[in-house]
């Protein structure tokens, strides 16, 4: 047992593994990415790019499924800090920053408060649950640091309002708009109606061999323009709610 669990925690933060069903549901559809791209290029209907993009993209989802997810956790006391049984001295903490943090070389970038220590940096990843205890508990603790509230902060209200984009974990109570799926899927239906009866055609024989590709680049950019077009809004943050903290270094 470590310090900061003999010390009452004033926040804690952990993952949240995939369950057993989100890893079948990546396999399987890993699996049957790559089995059609096996099947298109024996049969060699399309160009083989095509065929060669979908087994790739159906290994990456089968190594998703299967590779090992790491398990992180950050716990909070008036006097220390805790991340994976390692603990720390609140003390040594130094400074705070919000920036895009890569925990891997196979790993994409994903937004974390970096926490400066004396001698390392821990990066406390916003995917977490319960990131936002954490980040008000530090605050509270070490104001000497100048760590915003999140619930104003325009970049980290960006962050939240696009979430899903990102991998961040959003707060209860906190309410964000997406654009509707309708308009989406009439809009889709409308450019692949078109591609197919006009603009396919209008390249004549010399669209054949990209052909394959036409639809699904028409389709991918009417979806980021209608994401930009109309993007997600944050709605509503809850209000901050007070609690008792004895302070640290720099409280009262």
């Amino acid at each position: 047992m470590t310090s900061a669990d003999r010390e009452p925690a004033c926040a804690r933060a952990a993952s949240n593994p995939p369950t057993t069903r989100n890893r079948f549901e990546l396999g399987a559809l890993g699996l049957a990415a790559s089995g059609l791209g096996l099947a298109l290029a024996a049969h060699g209907a399309p160009p083989l790019y095509v065929s060669g993009a979908l087994v790739l993209v159906g290994a990456w989802l089968l190594y998703d499924g299967l590779r090992p997810w790491s398990r992180s956790s950050f716990a909070v006391t008036p006097r220390r800090l805790s991340r994976d049984g390692e603990d720390r001295e609140l003390d040594e903490l130094r400074a705070v920053r919000l920036e895009l943090y890569r925990p891997g070389p196979w790993r994409r970038w994903r937004p974390a408060l970096m926490l400066e220590l004396a001698h390392e940096t821990w990066p406390l990843e916003l995917s977490l649950e319960g990131w936002y205890d954490v980040w008000d508990c530090l605050r509270e603790l070490r104001p000497d640091l100048g760590l915003p509230d999140w619930r104003r902060h325009p970049p980290l209200r960006k962050l939240l309002a696009r979430h899903r984009r990102y991998g961040v974990r959003l707060p209860p109570g906190v309410v964000v708009s997406r654009p509707g799926t309708l308009g989406l899927g009439l809009a889709a239906g409308l450019t692949a109606a078109l591609t197919h009866f006009f603009v396919v055609p209008a390249l004549g024989p010399a669209a054949a061999p990209w052909e394959p590709l036409i639809g699904p680049a028409a389709l991918g950019l009417v979806v980021w323009a209608w994401s930009r077009c109309c993007p997600p809004r944050l709605l509503y943050v809850p209000p901050r709610r007070e609690r008792p903290v004895k302070s640290g270094k720099g409280g009262a």
